[in-house]
């Protein structure tokens, strides 16, 4: 399933832990940290991969973000967009770039700021 994400609108208090990440296995998930961090993500991309495992399991290296979305898991019967960088500041630019900018979900995405990153192609 194809979704574009626009900035704007509010869907109120939606947060889910890792733990209760059962809970919502018939919705879309934005699975937000990397998989070092956090189960949802290691689910994502086959470990709880950290440092240079992460790079290497991604593509992802110190500096950078990942926004990439997967049409299907084992997390939910619907779609996972994994939002995750090096480090919590690259997370946080990641978040920023998918709140304000245009991001095919069904894409793969490489990032360095709030406002830059370009499609993976594989």
């Amino acid at each position: 399933p194809e979704a574009v994400v626009s900035g704007g609108g509010s869907l109120g208090d939606v947060l889910v832990t890792d733990s209760e990440v059962s809970t919502v296995s018939s919705k879309n998930l934005i699975v937000v940290g990397g998989s070092c961090i956090n189960s949802a993500a290691a689910t994502l991309v086959g470990g709880a991969h950290c440092g240079s495992a992460w790079t290497t399991a991604t593509g992802i290296g110190a500096g950078q973000y990942l926004i990439k979305g997967y049409a299907s898991s084992s997390l939910t019967s619907k779609m996972a967009l994994l939002v995750a960088g090096w480090e919590a500041a690259d997370t946080t630019n990641a978040a920023t770039y998918l709140r304000t900018q245009s991001v095919d979900t069904s894409k793969e995405y490489k990032g360095t700021t709030a406002t830059t990153a370009v499609p993976v192609v594989n």
